[in-house]
């Protein structure tokens, strides 16, 4: 779904070249209904409970949510072969996100589970959709139309796989929250949080196929086991010594990054990605405590590490920044990675990725035999940094940092 509309307005095409027709040429589907039809369709910029009160916070209750026409595609995608199974569960996920579970207009009177816009490509190989006339409240769009369910998931993989605009989306054939985010990267969605609100529909979907007894299906949407990069976690200063104090926010580095980790752990099956949490100790001295904290890392054997702090200093400097040993090509590659994907979250101002071989932080960057950075994603003093701190929200802030350090790790 490209952009989808919020309320619309749901025309089917009048006939060949009729004034509500925003394509010539296209006939009308018998039976179709001239009176305008309301459709609620969901802000890609709001949460779930916009359209049918689904957000993490209300417990689902699959009787009254879910319809009997997306039971109904849901046993028809049981029964259709498709070249990626291990993708099944997640699509149907995704479906019932962009349908509310089959009650959008889309999907009730056009069997558009998906909310997708009318291409051409999407008849490359047969004709699966055809175009409708639909106005929402940035104007009139066109969407496709599908006679059956069969027709709407075989066109769903037409529209995914012809044109180059998702190309390499068969890479995430045994991995289901990275198909989304590569769809959402690739402008499918607009909603920041689209991948997550997918992946926590995941349960209800595993739900509602054992109740169907299709167990098949979720034995073919099982992923492949695949290696976890280990990311090492290690807390800027001690409880001793907290580090930075942010006024804005009324915390330290050391208690602020420790809320940060707990969203790390949470969200880090999604990334392949197996983190753990490592402190400095309070000690005799600095250079003992960074090197005690540094062996124990090293023991662990980790991929990666990322020590984390926030910045701070006199005036009101602005800006995301990323340490690394210089000389280290991995040092940088991850402080480059961990820097884009975290200036794609906050969009603070560039500092860029810095080598530093003396001075402040130093010491842990030379300590491990690991690639190594320190973050610094924003002044911690500053009003105007807090503030798009405070607006993204800790669940924001580590998946940039898994983003980073996956897309680092992946090239290591």
């Amino acid at each position: 779904m490209e952009n989808p509309p919020l309320v619309c307005l749901c025309r089917p095409f009048s006939g060949s070249g009729g004034k509500n027709s925003a394509v010539s040429g296209v006939k009308l589907a018998q039976g179709a209904a001239f009176r305008p039809r309301t459709a609620t369709r969901r802000r890609q910029d709001t949460n779930l409970s916009t359209y049918g009160k689904l957000n993490s916070e209300i417990p689902f209750r699959k009787e009254r949510i879910m319809s009997d026409p997306f039971k109904e595609l849901a046993q028809k995608y049981v029964e259709t072969k498709i070249s990626t199974p291990g993708l099944k569960v997640v699509t149907l996920a995704q479906w019932a996100l962009e349908s509310n579970f089959g009650k959008s207009a889309l999907a009730t009177d056009h069997k558009n589970f998906g909310g997708l816009k009318f291409r051409a490509r999407i008849n490359e190989n047969h004709p699966y959709a055809t175009p409708v006339d639909y106005e929402a409240h940035d104007g009139l769009d066109t969407y496709c139309a599908f006679a059956s369910l069969q027709d709407f998931i075989l066109g769903y993989w037409e529209f995914i796989n012809n044109g180059g605009i998702y190309s390499g989306w068969e890479d995430f054939a045994d991995d289901p929250s990275g198909y989304i985010a590569h769809l959402h990267g690739n402008g499918y969605a607009g909603d920041p949080k689209y991948v997550s609100k997918v992946m926590k529909l995941v349960p209800t979907i595993n739900a509602m196929l054992e109740d169907l007894g299709a167990t098949d299906t979720l034995a073919d949407s099982t992923p492949m086991p695949r290696s976890l990069f280990k990311l090492a976690i290690l807390i800027g200063h001690n409880k001793k010594a907290q580090g930075a104090f942010s006024q804005p926010m009324q915390i330290s580095e050391w208690k602020f990054n420790q809320r940060i980790f707990k969203k790390i752990d949470q969200l880090s099956p999604q990334y392949e990605i197996e983190p753990r949490q490592f402190f400095r100790e309070p000690s005799s001295g600095y250079s003992k405590e960074i090197a005690d904290a540094y062996a124990k890392i090293d023991a662990w054997g980790p991929t990666a590490i990322l020590e984390l702090h926030f910045n701070s200093a006199t005036g009101n400097p602005s800006g995301t920044e990323m340490l690394y040993w210089p000389g280290s090509a991995k040092g940088k590659l991850l402080a480059d990675k961990v820097r884009e994907a975290m200036l794609d979250t906050l969009k603070l101002p560039d500092r860029g990725s810095k080598a530093r071989g003396t001075g402040n932080g130093s010491t842990s960057l030379q300590a491990s035999q690991f690639p190594t950075i320190l973050t610094e994603p924003f002044f911690g003093n500053t009003q105007h940094d807090c503030d798009r701190v405070m607006t993204v929200g800790d669940e924001a802030i580590a998946r940039a940092y898994l983003i980073g350090a996956r897309d680092a790790m992946e090239d290591f």
